[in-house]
């Protein structure tokens, strides 16, 4: 049983030296939930990091309407951004 046990053991990383590389073989299942679950963190990560920004450039915005000649025009930015 051991010898089994060994030998899947062997089936999944093959140790010899080849050029400074050791081959890691995984099941196929394994590989697609581990890029899965990589992409759904990459996409979560991607639109939190927009919605951070996109909040600074308005809280920017905002604080940029004290400016008289560019205010006006950051106002009606803001107020188009509000009103869809």
């Amino acid at each position: 049983m051991e010898d089994r046990q060994a030998e899947k053991h062997d089936e999944y990383i093959d140790s010899t030296q080849g050029r400074g590389h050791t081959r890691v073989h995984l099941p196929t299942g394994k590989v697609i939930l581990n890029n899965f679950l990589g992409g759904l963190a990459w996409g979560v990560g991607t639109v939190l990091g927009a919605t951070v920004i996109v909040a600074l450039i308005i809280l920017l915005l905002s604080k940029l309407s004290v400016i008289p000649v560019v205010g006006n025009f950051f106002i009606n930015i803001l107020n188009q951004l509000q009103h869809r």
